[in-house]
């Protein structure tokens, strides 16, 4: 009975072998998968236009990358549009995450991309939008819904 117990185990490592290998290639392929970062901070209080510090907290990353760990914003004024660098230092390593928001309002969210990560992210590419800014909340909150992917 224990010889068969274990080469029924042995008989089933391809299949598991193959399903873990078809797993990570799916997650690095190129393909676009989904992203959310939930993030939630204490806002430095005044207008921050100059590219100054105007919030820290943390945020939590779920979908293709699952991680989390502290974030700063810093935030700049280019005419009617606010410019927001998020960085999010997590155990993975460091995404920075740019923010365009129209300070007149406008349709459809406001845009964010990628423009640089560190260690595991270091050849991460994405956009989205941020699809909550409750900048007046105490906390404030934030919540980036896009997609990236590994190159």
């Amino acid at each position: 009975m224990r010889k068969r117990s274990i080469a029924l185990s042995l008989a089933a490592a391809p299949a598991t072998v193959v399903l873990i290998s078809s797993c990570a290639t799916a997650a690095h392929n190129g393909t676009h998968t989904s992203l959310t970062v939930h993030c939630t901070e204490t806002l430095s209080g005044q207008e921050v236009a100059d590219g100054g510090v105007s919030g820290t907290g943390h945020c939590t990353l779920t979908g293709a990358l699952h991680d989390r760990g502290p974030a700063t914003d810093y935030r700049m004024q280019n005419g009617e549009t606010a410019l927001i660098r998020r960085v999010v230092t997590g155990a993975k390593g460091t995404i920075t995450f740019l923010i365009k928001i129209p300070l007149g309002g406008g349709p459809g969210g406001e845009p964010w991309t990628i423009t640089s990560g560190t260690k595991t992210y270091t050849k991460l590419h994405g956009r989205g939008h941020q699809v909550v800014d409750n900048y007046t909340g105490s906390p404030a909150t934030f919540v980036l819904k896009g997609t990236v992917s590994p190159a």
